[in-house]
Order: C-alpha cells, then sequence, then structure tokens
C-alpha cells in the first residue's frame, strides 16, 4: 500500500522520482495482497501492478532515502546491505498524529484494519512530502 500511495501522491504533486518497493525477505514473484489491492481500489489510489520484489534486487547505492514499516526493516538493511542508517526513517515517524514510530503489517486482519493502515500510511507519505517540500 505504501508503494501504491506514495506513488499516487508524488503524481498528484507533479513530482519527479523513482520508488521502489520492495520486502527485506524474499518473496519474489508472490502476487499481489488481494486485501492490498481492494484497499487501494476503494481509496481511489490505483495499486501497483507488480509482483513482489526482494530489496537485494535493487539498485540500492542510487536510492537516496528508504522509509520502511518496521525497525526489523531498517537493521536489515543496516546491517545485511550495508545501508547507512542517515538514508534510513522509519514511516511512523512522519505521522502528524503521532500513532508510533513502526507501522504493523495488516496481513492476516481484516478489512478494517487494513484501511486503518492505509490511513496510517498515507497520513504519514502526506506528511513526509510535505517535509521534503518544505526543505527544497
Amino acid at each position: 500500500m505504501a508503494h501504491a500511495i506514495f506513488v499516487a501522491e508524488a503524481k498528484r504533486r507533479q513530482l519527479s522520482c523513482d520508488v521502489y518497493s520492495a520486502g527485506v525477505f524474499d518473496f519474489r514473484g508472490a502476487p499481489p495482497i488481494r486485501e492490498t489491492t481492494n484497499t487501494c481500489e476503494l481509496n481511489n489510489t490505483p495499486a501497483p501492478e507488480e509482483i513482489a520484489t526482494w530489496v537485494s534486487d535493487l539498485p540500492l547505492a542510487s536510492i537516496s532515502r528508504f522509509l520502511v514499516m518496521e525497525q526489523l526493516h531498517a537493521d536489515v538493511l543496516m546491517y545485511e546491505y550495508g545501508v547507512s542508517l542517515s538514508r534510513i526513517s522509519l514511516l511512523g515517524e512522519f505521522d502528524p498524529r503521532e500513532r508510533g514510530r513502526e507501522i504493523e503489517d495488516p496481513f492476516g486482519q481484516s478489512d478494517a484494519v487494513y484501511q486503518e493502515s492505509y490511513d496510517l500510511i498515507r497520513d504519514c507519505i502526506v506528511s513526509y512530502l510535505d517535509s521534503v517540500e518544505e526543505e527544497v
């Protein structure tokens, strides 16, 4: 969902940027999660058509900012892939309502939990992009 929301919000703001989405665990080739796709569609956000990607398949050296959901994801990027902490942020740090630094994966939970997750992620991405635009 974060990928879909970020792409849609960047497009709305007419920002030119490359957006990647990948897991720190290898689920390459897995199809999109139905609940994620449904939640995006209910919120008029085009869901990504991509299949799951693994972080090791990304051009890590060229990525300037990694937004991750959980501290575990940041730790894997730092200790297994050598990404410097200065390039990693927990997306929840940008939550204007301060609901927590980490964003739990809603996998296997109800549609209502997926919607709550969507709303939280969207709030964080909007706040992040607002902060980046202020710096420019």
